[in-house]
């Protein structure tokens, strides 16, 4: 072996790879520039070429490849279930060659059900179930020390795992670098589901179903689980739960994962073993779903539902409650709740719905009294965007002009007011359990409250409130499984119709971590509120600089950034009025807040929120804009702050809180906001619970 036909390997190689980037590059001459230089160089070095080749040929001739591979591809209660069976252990896989005829495969994952790193599942696509085949395949490889140094170089190493990655797939010059870059094996699938099901018993798939206007969505069945504790008899008819991700997230399809959402709703496993049938899918204008993304609006996604709905009463294993009408639930949380109150409320076949962590309106929620949520919305665009999500140019073009100028224009309110679910909420006659975060910054406890408010009379509705959410929990998380147990008995009820334990209407969460329920939910005038408590009354203030950024109200330091950006922390440039608790046990709902002022700038709001003392965090993480008029004009201003839980009673605690009136807050910058203000005579009333129940 000579160094010239070694260069002359790789610049056919580098010229194959580029060909496939540029469409066609001129062919390789037989004395390329590349094969010249070497040779001019073995001249020079002849003595250092030698022993180059020599210890290329030697490695070539002594070295074998360590990984080896023993693969298979199998069905387990109605889920194709794969391994290339390599070893040895702390080698990476990849999906290099996706299946042919449009199926998905999913690699297991840390949290699964019997988690073996490499294991993966596959999901056919529908058209070769009753006959054909499609083509995937996996490159199983080393990471060597040299890999991982390259990865780390700023900028750069976030292409070399990409580089590394065609390297190992490159005949001759992937085995030459064998020894730097590390060995690897190509595994080739060619599953066959017509022979390999032999039991004949109902599959998981894959489809893009044609939605009202032609579009394709992208949606996985799994069928119930005819193992799990309570699976059904194969082919036997279940009903069937619709599973929303949340935004800039693909429809699950990882057939073992017990939860969905951060332990908020149920995952594909457990409503599978629950006996139900499972659709997930991929929302219009995200991943494999074509389209424009909407944000949920009855009129576009809410109408691909209708369609699955429509779809799910055309399977052979959907239970139905009559003609194209099939028992079916829908879970969710986040944009995965949003899509079941818009749902619910233009399809009335939806038996139950359990939205987490959903809104009533985004104008409300991204733009409440027209103070722009610059932190969280850049968030949700910065996702939609690495997503490669097709959204709506209107979206863009508000947040863009949301974070620069903190206004949102007059187009841009009515795509939110178009998208969601608060003009259709009051049509919804499906039982709806509500799972709302006390720490949700960017939708918050009123965004459920107003939905239950909205449901028609009579309509089954429960709450509960637990310390998840857009945010971080700071403070103990005592709710385990409560959300999840509590879905599953909601949909046990309502869509198969099985007696299930009584659950309280409402069930909430403290600053401690200790659970209360009542009868009532905390609807506006419900019997849930007892008597109002005065917790300051006429306290003096003083005047407040108004800056952007210093002094004010975020980022927490105890979460990391980005997601610290939304979140409220003790300001330093604040107005601090100590609150008298005296008599206070527990406070429910929200804090109403007044005060008199006069001032200068172009400022148009100040910030509110509530410190613990004892902990330094602000109660549940939230602070209120409070929108004043700086015109040189004595003003009032009265504002109900976000909704707060809060125990005074409780030995470890004095029930000591302050009152913080401040310049900004990192939830809503805004650069152009300056001046000065003068705050006093400000009041503070705190909602209270009539009667409630602690839990053991």
């Amino acid at each position: 072996m000579s160094v010239v036909p070694i260069a002359t390997r790789l610049t056919t190689a580098v010229h194959d790879a580029f060909e496939q980037l540029s469409g066609g590059l001129p062919t390789v001459p037989a004395d390329s520039p590349l094969a010249l230089a070497f040779a001019a160089l073995q001249r020079r070095e002849n003595a250092v070429a030698r022993s180059v080749t020599s210890a290329l040929t030697t490695a070539s001739l002594t070295l074998s490849n360590p990984i080896t591979v023993n693969p298979s591809l199998i069905i387990v209660d109605g889920i194709y279930n794969g391994t290339t069976g390599a070893s040895p252990t702390g080698l990476t896989y990849t999906l290099v060659s996706g299946p042919s005829a449009g199926g998905k495969v999913t690699f297991a994952q840390p949290g699964d059900t019997g988690y073996v790193a490499g294991d993966f599942t596959y999901l056919p696509y529908q058209s070769i179930l009753a006959g054909g085949t499609e083509q995937f395949k996996i490159l199983v490889a080393q990471k060597t020390q040299f890999d991982q140094i390259l990865e780390s170089v700023p900028i750069l190493g976030g292409l070399a795992g990409q580089v590394i990655l065609v390297l190992h797939q490159t005949p001759v010059l992937g085995d030459l670098l064998a020894p730097i870059i590390g060995y690897s094996q190509l595994v080739t699938f060619t599953p066959n589901p017509s022979v390999d099901n032999t039991t004949g018993n109902p599959l998981a798939f894959t489809y893009k179903m044609p939605s009202f206007d032609g579009t394709l969505i992208s949606l996985n069945w799994f069928p119930a689980s005819t193992a799990g504790p309570d699976g059904v008899l194969p082919g036997t008819p279940a009903p069937t739960i619709l599973n929303g991700p949340g935004l800039a997230t693909a429809g699950q399809t990882d057939p073992y994962t017990t939860y969905g959402i951060s332990g908020l709703t149920p995952g594909v496993q457990s409503l599978r073993d629950r006996g139900y049938n499972v659709v997930t899918w991929d929302p219009r204008g995200e991943f494999a779903s074509g389209g424009i993304l909407q944000l949920d609006s009855p009129a576009f996604e809410g109408r691909d539902v209708t369609a699955m709905i429509n779809w799910i009463a055309t399977q052979p294993t959907s239970e139905l409650d009559g003609p194209n009408d099939p028992k079916v639930g829908m879970v969710g949380g986040s944009y995965g709740g949003g899509i079941q109150l818009v749902s619910a409320g233009t399809d009335s076949r939806i038996d139950a719905i359990v939205p987490g962590i959903a809104w009533n309106s985004l104008n409300n929620s991204l733009y409440p009294d027209k103070a722009f949520k610059t932190a969280y919305s850049s968030l949700l665009l910065l996702s939609l965007v690495l997503a490669n999500s097709r959204i709506n140019n209107q979206i863009y073009l508000g947040v863009i002009s949301g974070v620069l100028t903190g206004l949102l224009s007059n187009t841009a309110q009515a795509v939110l007011s178009s998208s969601g679910p608060d003009f259709v909420v009051g049509n919804i006659s499906a039982p709806t359990l509500f799972e709302q975060g006390t720490i949700d910054v960017l939708f918050t406890l009123q965004q459920a409250i107003e939905n239950a408010q909205a449901l028609q009379p009579g309509v089954p509705a429960q709450m509960i409130w637990s310390c998840v959410g857009h945010g971080v929990c700071l403070t103990p998380d005592t709710t385990g499984t409560r959300n999840l147990d509590a879905a599953l008995n909601w949909l046990d009820k309502y869509v198969k119709g099985a007696v299930v334990p009584a659950a309280p209407n409402f069930q909430y969460t403290d600053q401690f971590g200790d659970w209360f329920q009542a009868t009532d939910l905390p609807t506006e005038g419900s019997p849930f509120f007892g008597t109002n408590f005065t917790a300051a009354s006429g306290a003096s203030g003083g005047t407040l600089a108004l800056v952007p950024i210093v002094g004010g109200s975020g980022p927490a330091p105890q979460a990391s950034i980005p997601y610290s950006l939304g979140l409220a922390s003790k300001a330093r440039n604040a107005i601090n009025v100590d609150l008298d608790l005296t008599g206070l046990s527990q406070t429910v709902g929200a804090p109403t807040l007044t005060f008199d002022y006069q001032g200068l700038g172009t400022s148009r709001f100040v910030y509110a929120q509530l410190v613990d003392n004892n902990t330094g965090l602000v109660v549940g993480n939230l602070v209120t804009p409070v929108a004043v008029t700086l015109d040189g004009r004595s003003h009032s201003v009265s504002v109900n702050m976000e909704n707060i839980v809060y125990t005074a009673d409780n030995p470890a605690d004095l029930g000591d809180l302050t009152l913080q009136i401040t310049s900004s807050a990192t939830a809503y910058e805004n650069f152009t906001a300056f001046g000065a203000i003068n705050i006093s005579n400000i009041g503070l009333t705190l909602q209270t619970p009539a009667t409630v129940t602690p839990e053991p």
